[in-house]
């Protein structure tokens, strides 16, 4: 059985997740429930729950609150975190991702299909020493590793202290000491046109080999990007002034490299290599350096450094993408379809004036999809559907060469985004809406505001205010006294209340007050219209 905690300030909400919990086809017991992150911490430390299902927004201690506290106490060990949030929290909820939380759920749109998909995934990433599980494997651990490693040279944290405590959570320790990042492509240079099968276990043992040798010749950690790259993430000291390995020395251990993967698996490769940066949590600088230097090998240079660029022929062909990053994430955090549209068709743009940059446009490509599979809810299945009538799925872009075919495929991913974008957005605000207008309706006689409706909703008066100027013809409080009058008409014509009575139980402040609202709404006093219907 998965021991399941859950963690909300509201009475009703809690009540609610109970409900939509499929205990006995799922194997889940509820050990405990708590109404802030401080009962919760004492229920984990006395009862070990597998699963957290928690509001990230509460009094005392917050649900971020908690979960830094977990991955401080407990590391890998800690229970699978699945976060309640309202539509204006997402930012709260895409940090608390970064400490490896499961999943976040929109509180309007919580059904039991949601939660029940959102414990099968969390289930799967219970720690393997729980006493839930059986025995897990290493293959899992490595898969977290590299998926760290990936958002590190990506740069997808939001800050150094984010990458330490994720580093922490998995048992990764990052040093203060300068490091560097080796980019390198596999190639088969026997030109025998081997199937896709063949290909992968051949570059799969050729990377298991380098994963062997390098740490013969040098501290560092190999991170498999895809079927035929990888990157070197090589420490570096330094030695009377001058780094230690020199790139001189990283070059010469490339070719050793080089005449052990030839000689076992007649595979060749070319690597570029990075800028020294001052520790690893600058590495995304030193890994686009390695990128770039990798795009400018010819037949002359299996290995080039970004120093020989810079100091060559070459310097007039750099271009840094990382100037774009900070716009792509506003796209990615807000469903901003026109910041992203704007940003994609600017690289376009420039990919179009540089038609020689090939492998600069399938990196802005790639990192844009990395960014997409980091950044969505449901991540890389959200993408994956975006592309399901392509054979090779998202994938495809991978199989790009020429310029043209890469700007083509990321028109069409911006396309697919901004429609997932703008249907994300309308599904929310509607939906929030239709809920609220609800609500209205089955509390029309108690005393609506909107300070009131928006804590209800757990959103802001400000933001209420403004979904409903923008997906309604009436205001909120033209809404709410619509709605008061037309129950006033509705109990006239029943004529079983006076006047006074239905004023008093549709919470006017006075008889006076709600005919002179009536009359202004409707043209005629309440008692003119009630002599209307009798006539």
């Amino acid at each position: 059985m998965y021991k399941v905690l859950i963690v909300d300030d509201e009475p009703l909400v809690q009540v609610g997740i109970k409900s939509m919990l499929n205990c006995q086809a799922l194997g889940l017991e509820i050990c405990g429930v708590a109404a802030n992150g401080e009962a919760a911490l004492g229920i984990i430390e006395a009862s070990s729950p597998d699963i957290v299902i928690c509001d990230i927004k509460m009094p005392i201690m917050s649900g971020l609150e908690l979960i830094k506290i977990c991955c401080e106490r407990y590391g890998c060990h800690k229970p699978v975190f699945i976060f309640l949030t309202s539509y204006e929290e997402f930012s709260m909820a895409k940090e608390a991702l970064t400490y490896q939380a499961s999943d976040y759920l929109v509180k309007l749109e919580l059904t039991p299909a949601v939660l029940d998909a959102a414990i099968r995934r969390a289930i799967e990433r219970i720690p393997a020493e729980s006493p839930a599980r059986s025995a897990g494997s290493d293959t899992e651990q490595f898969h977290y590793d590299e998926k760290f490693y990936i958002r590190l040279l990506q740069n997808m944290f939001d800050s150094p202290e984010q990458i330490k405590v994720q580093g922490e959570y998995l048992g990764i320790k990052l040093g203060s000491t300068p490091c560097q990042c080796i980019y390198i492509e596999f190639f088969d240079h026997t030109g025998n046109n081997l199937s896709a099968d063949k290909q992968l276990s051949l570059y799969s043992s050729a990377f298991n080999l380098l994963n062997e040798l390098i740490p013969k010749y040098l501290s560092a950690k190999v991170i498999p990007l895809d079927v035929n790259h990888c990157v070197v993430i090589a420490d570096i000291g330094y030695e009377n002034g001058r780094c230690s390995p020199d790139t001189t020395h990283i070059i010469e251990v490339l070719g050793e490299m080089q005449a052990s993967l030839r000689k076992y698996y007649n595979i060749l490769i070319k690597a570029g290599i990075g800028s020294v940066v001052k520790n690893p949590f600058e590495l995304s600088e030193s890994y686009q350096y390695a990128r770039q230097a990798y795009s400018f090998i010819d037949d002359e240079h299996s290995f080039l450094s970004i120093d020989e660029c810079q100091s060559g022929d070459y310097n007039h062909r750099i271009f840094n993408l990382s100037i774009f990053r900070p716009q792509l994430q506003t796209a990615f955090e807000e469903f901003d379809e026109d910041v992203l549209s704007q940003t994609i068709d600017e690289l376009t743009g420039m990919f179009r004036q540089y038609p020689q940059r090939n492998f600069q446009a399938l990196d802005a490509a790639c990192s844009i999809l990395y960014m997409a599979i980091s950044a969505l809810p449901g991540g890389e299945q959200t993408v994956a559907e975006m592309f399901s009538e392509s054979p090779d799925g998202y994938r495809s872009i991978y199989h790009k060469q020429s310029m043209e075919q890469i700007i083509s495929w990321l028109d069409i991913f911006k396309n697919k985004l901004s429609a997932y974008f703008i249907e994300r957005k309308n599904s929310h605000t509607n939906h929030t809406v239709n809920l609220v207008k609800r609500y209205i309706s089955e509390h029309v006689c108690d005393k609506l505001t909107l300070n009131d409706v928006a804590y209800s909703f757990n959103i802001t008066p400000n933001y209420l205010s403004q979904l409903f100027k923008k997906h309604n013809d009436l205001g909120f409080n033209e809404y709410v006294t619509a709605c008061k009058i037309n129950e006033a008409k509705r109990l006239m014509s029943d004529g079983s209340m006076k006047i006074y009575e239905i004023s008093d139980k549709l919470g006017f402040e006075s008889s006076f007050y709600f005919s002179k609202v009536f009359k202004k709404r409707e043209g005629v006093s309440p008692k003119e219209y009630i002599n209307q219907k009798i006539d």
